[in-house]
């Protein structure tokens, strides 16, 4: 009865009257509380999501231009202009036929050759099933 004469101005000698309505406790915001457990959960996740990001973003993002250069018989910096000039990076998927014939022309090469060695060295993502 103390605690509630404190917080209503009246005195620990008054008492409240019986219809006299208690004011309204002021309400505090529910903490948050987190756990060890909950912590770890978190951390793992992180950890998982990290490993997972990570070996997706392993891959070379550009072509072997060296290894193709050997197998045509060509230059790395043939291979790469000519790669630069017919096929653009922002395509996805193959080149098409049209550009796939401006590179063999570009390099001397027949289309055939070009695709074989192409076929050789396509990333596993984007071999055609």
């Amino acid at each position: 009865m103390a605690r509630l004469a404190r917080n209503t101005g009246v005195t620990s000698k008054q008492r409240l009257a019986p219809n006299q309505e208690l004011p309204p406790r002021l309400r505090r915001r529910p903490r948050l509380r987190y756990g060890l457990m909950d912590l770890l959960v978190v951390a793992t996740c992180c950890l998982a999501f990290g490993a997972v990001i990570a070996a997706r973003h392993g891959e070379a993002k550009t072509p072997p231009f060296d290894q193709i250069a050997q197998d045509l018989g060509t230059t790395p910096e043939a291979v790469k202009q000519a790669a630069d000039r017919f096929v653009p990076r922002s395509q996805i998927g193959p080149p098409t036929d049209t550009q796939k014939q401006q590179m063999a022309i570009a390099l001397d090469i027949t289309v055939e050759q070009l695709e074989a060695v192409m076929e050789k060295y396509r990333p596993d993502r984007l071999r055609q099933r």
